[in-house]
Parts: C-alpha cells; sequence; structure tokens
C-alpha cells in the first residue's frame, strides 16, 4: 500500500510531461498545420446542418436509417458515386477549459495504469529499465496504436495517422521514461 501511495508523484508528473508534449505537438510544432483543413466555402455547408436541424453526433454518408436499405439500388449508386465522409456536429461551441481537463484525465488514467502495471508486475523496487518498458509499452498502446483504430474506420486522411502515430510514439517513449525516473526505491 505504500508504494501505491509513492506512485502519486511519478503518475502525477507522468501525466503533466505527457500533456505538455501534447500542447507542445499541437500548438508550437508546425507538423499538425495541414492535418485539419478548412473548406473552399463553409457558409453552403454550414447552412444546411443548420437548416437541417442535424442534432449533435457523428455522421457518415452515404449512409442509411435501415440496414436493409444498404441493398438497395439507390443506395448502392450513391455509395459508387461518392463523395464519402464523416462529419462530427458539437451540440455547443468547444470549451477548451473542459476539453483540456478531460485531456489530461486520460493521460493521468493512462499513468495510472501505467504505474499499477509496472507495480503489478514488477512489484516495490526496481530499476529505470525495469520500469521503462512496461511503461513505455503501456503507453504505446493508448497513444501510438488506440487512435488509429478510429482514424482508419472514419478515413482520416494518412498524413494525419502518421503524425498522430508520431506524436503517440515520443508521448509512449515519455510515460515510460518520467514514470520509470520517478520510480519509487525500495523501503
Amino acid at each position: 500500500m505504500d508504494t501505491i501511495i509513492a506512485l502519486w508523484f511519478p503518475v502525477l508528473a507522468t501525466a503533466t510531461s505527457v500533456f505538455f508534449l501534447s500542447f507542445l505537438f499541437w500548438m508550437v510544432l508546425p507538423h499538425h498545420r495541414k492535418d485539419i483543413q478548412a473548406l473552399p466555402d463553409e457558409t453552403p455547408i454550414v447552412d444546411a446542418i443548420d437548416s437541417l436541424a442535424v442534432p449533435p453526433g457523428l455522421y457518415m454518408w452515404p449512409n442509411c436509417v435501415d440496414p436493409a436499405d444498404y441493398r438497395s439500388e439507390a443506395f448502392i449508386a450513391r455509395y459508387r458515386q461518392g463523395p464519402w465522409g464523416t462529419i462530427t456536429i458539437r451540440g455547443s461551441k468547444p470549451n477548451f477549459r473542459k476539453n483540456l481537463m478531460v485531456t489530461f484525465g486520460v493521460y493521468l488514467g493512462v499513468a495510472v495504469c501505467s504505474g499499477l502495471l509496472v507495480l503489478w508486475g514488477l512489484g516495490e523496487g526496481g530499476t529505470f529499465m525495469d520500469v521503462f518498458p512496461p511503461a513505455a509499452i503501456m503507453g504505446f498502446l493508448a497513444y501510438g496504436l488506440g487512435p488509429i483504430c478510429g482514424a482508419t474506420f472514419l478515413g482520416k486522411p494518412l498524413r494525419f495517422m502518421i503524425t498522430d502515430f508520431a506524436d503517440g510514439l515520443v508521448m509512449a517513449v515519455t510515460n515510460g521514461a518520467v514514470l520509470a525516473a520517478l520510480w519509487p526505491a525500495v523501503g
């Protein structure tokens, strides 16, 4: 139990380090600047969404309400012709404070899981190289591989997935390195 209590600082420092990296990747460094593009003219699309009173949610087109319609000639023709896309409609303007807090909560959850995974496998004590591999692997699963599943299915551009994956690798190494560097010693 003492070791679990002693993990609070390493876990908090790990989550904070990854959060800071995420800030650097998206707000300071240039590699994400071309990942999310602006429409040539968003006004007709915004007006159409507004006039249809589309409720908040994730939408994909072409799509059908009834799965039986996927076999209809009309749907097949629309599917073959395109365009194809996905769009997320939000219920309100983004609340960056809330979004950042939730993001930090996710990073904190990954750091907690990493710490508990290492503690479960290693027990108390251990060297940097005892702690680093499992904590970095946990970070890689969360930050490197996790986002790819949804991104692939929703058709995000390859460039977006590559930059996100590269960020995930750096975040995974940071997850492992900070946790390992601050891992509590025995006694």
